[in-house]
């Protein structure tokens, strides 16, 4: 079985970029370190000290990173579990969860056959969209059948 779980890497991989930023907070420097993920989600954490005469930016810094490490592991872990979670456990779960999404996204093209920005588009690309439309929907019938012949659910 496949071991499931978070890396180091993974963490490091997600933290693409950083801001480091000291100012004068109340007469004390603080340090203000944001991280962004590489899906844009973005994370801050800051500190300071006591004395402003002890205080060294770069000890600031790299407890802020290691706070912010803490709180992608935790994340990570998050859509982890969530993804285990929602992964269908069979084929069967496989192949309804793949119906429902085929339905949604035909459904969705045939909106899209319907609007105004469709009818901007050129006549090859209306046509493409058309063929496809008419073969997601077959498929999204003989998938829906197969579901009903495995008990999966009833049309």
């Amino acid at each position: 079985m496949t071991e499931i779980t978070v890396t180091k890497e993974q963490v490091q991989e997600n933290m693409q970029d950083v801001i480091v930023r000291t100012l004068q907070d109340f007469e004390k420097p603080c340090t203000y370190v944001t991280v962004r993920m590489k899906n844009g989600f973005t994370l801050r954490e800051s500190t300071t000290c006591v004395d402003p005469a002890n205080y060294d930016e770069e000890i600031g810094k790299q407890i802020c990173l290691e706070k912010i490490e803490d709180k992608v592991w935790f994340l990570l872990g998050y859509a982890l579990q969530d993804k285990v979670a929602n992964t269908p456990k069979d084929y069967r779960e496989r192949m309804v969860a793949e119906y429902k999404e085929l339905d949604e996204r035909t459904t969705k093209l045939a909106a899209f056959l319907d609007s105004q920005v469709f009818e901007a588009l050129c006549p090859e690309k209306q046509m493409l969209m058309r063929q496809q439309l008419r073969a997601m929907e077959e498929y999204v019938k003989v998938l829906g059948r197969r579901c009903e012949l495995e008990g999966a659910f009833t049309l």
